[in-house]
C-alpha cells in the first residue's frame, strides 16, 4: 500500500505522537499513550506521507503533518467512543471505559492540542497549516453535532444524509493531502482534494452503514438503508451498495487528478473499496 521505507516513516510518526502526548502531561498523557498503543491502520498518516513524497516535501515536515493528522483522528475517536457509549476500541477497553469519562475528555483534548503542536516544527508555513487544520477540525465538529441532532430521525432526505456523511469524516481525509499540497506549493489543487476526500467519506459511510443497518434501525440512528427505504426504494441495500460504488469511483477519479500523483493512495483505497462492494453485489 505504501513505499518500501514506510515502516521507518511511520515509526517516526509514532515516536513524535508519543513525545507530544507524554511531555509533562501526567496521567492524561499515559492514557493518551494507552490509546495510541492500540495501533490502527494509520491511513491518514500514510496519506500525508505519500502525498508529501510525491510533492517533494522535506522529511521532517512530512512526519509533522502525518503526526498532526493522526493525532486529530485519534482525538475524534476518543471523544466519539464517549459520546456513543462504545466500550471497545481496537480490541481493548475504550479510554473512557478504562480511565473514566472525565479523563477521556481530557485525553481527547490533549491529542487535539498535540496535533497543533506537531505543526510547530514545519517552519514558516506553520501558521497557514494551523489555520487550514482549524477549518477542517471545525467542519468535523459541525458534522458530529449534525449527526447527534439527527438521532431518532432515521427518515431523512438522501442529500441530508450525504451532507452529514461528508462532514463527519471527509475533513480528516482531505487534510493530509491538503497540508502536503500547501507545503509543496500546490494550494491551487486543494479543491480537488476536497472533492476526492468528501466523495470517499460518503462511500465509506454508506459501506459502514450496510454493516450495521439492523443495529442502527433498533437504535434509531441515521442509516442509508432506512433513508432509501423511506424514499420508496424497493431494494434499499442493493441501491445503497450501488451508490457507495459510484461515490468511490468518483473519489478515485478526483484523487487521480491530483498533481504529481499525490492522491494515489486515496485513489487505490477508493478503487479497492468499490471492487469489494461489487463482489458483494455479485454474491448477494
Amino acid at each position: 500500500m505504501y513505499r518500501d521505507d514506510a515502516t521507518s516513516d511511520i515509526q517516526q510518526v509514532e515516536q513524535l505522537m508519543l513525545d507530544l502526548v507524554l511531555h509533562e502531561t501526567g496521567e492524561a498523557g499515559k492514557a493518551a499513550a494507552y490509546h495510541l498503543s492500540a495501533g490502527g491502520s494509520r491511513v491518514r498518516a500514510l496519506l500525508a506521507l505519500e502525498a508529501a513524497r510525491a510533492l517533494a516535501v522535506r522529511g521532517h515536515q512530512a512526519i509533522a503533518i502525518a503526526a498532526a493528522c493522526e493525532l486529530l483522528h485519534n482525538a475524534s475517536l476518543v471523544h466519539d467512543d464517549l459520546q456513543d457509549g462504545d466500550v471497545v476500541r481496537r480490541g481493548r477497553d475504550a479510554v473512557w471505559r478504562r480511565y473514566g469519562e472525565a479523563a477521556a475528555i481530557c485525553v481527547g483534548d490533549l491529542l487535539l492540542s498535540a496535533a497543533y503542536a506537531a505543526l510547530a516544527s514545519t517552519g514558516v508555513c506553520a501558521g497557514a497549516l494551523v489555520s487550514r487544520m482549524h477549518k477542517r477540525v471545525a467542519a468535523v465538529i459541525r458534522g458530529q453535532c449534525e449527526d447527534i441532532a439527527m438521532q431518532g430521525r432515521i427518515f431523512s432526505p438522501l442529500d441530508t444524509y450525504e451532507q452529514v456523511a461528508r462532514a463527519k469524516s471527509g475533513p480528516l481525509l482531505i487534510l493530509p493531502i491538503e497540508l502536503a499540497l500547501v507545503l509543496g506549493g500546490r494550494a491551487d489543487a486543494v479543491a480537488t482534494a476536497v472533492e476526492a476526500g468528501s466523495l470517499f467519506a460518503i462511500g465509506y459511510q454508506i459501506a459502514d452503514d450496510l454493516e450495521v443497518a439492523e443495529r442502527d434501525a433498533l437504535n434509531e440512528k441515521l442509516n442509508i438503508v432506512q433513508v432509501l427505504a423511506a424514499a420508496g426504494e424497493p431494494q434499499p441495500r442493493a441501491c445503497a451498495r450501488d451508490l457507495a460504488v459510484t461515490r468511490f469511483r468518483q473519489a478515485h477519479a478526483a484523487a487521480t487528478a491530483l498533481p504529481c500523483g499525490c492522491g494515489s493512495l486515496l485513489a487505490v483505497q477508493a478503487l479497492r473499496r468499490s471492487e469489494a462492494l461489487n463482489v458483494a453485489l455479485e454474491t448477494a
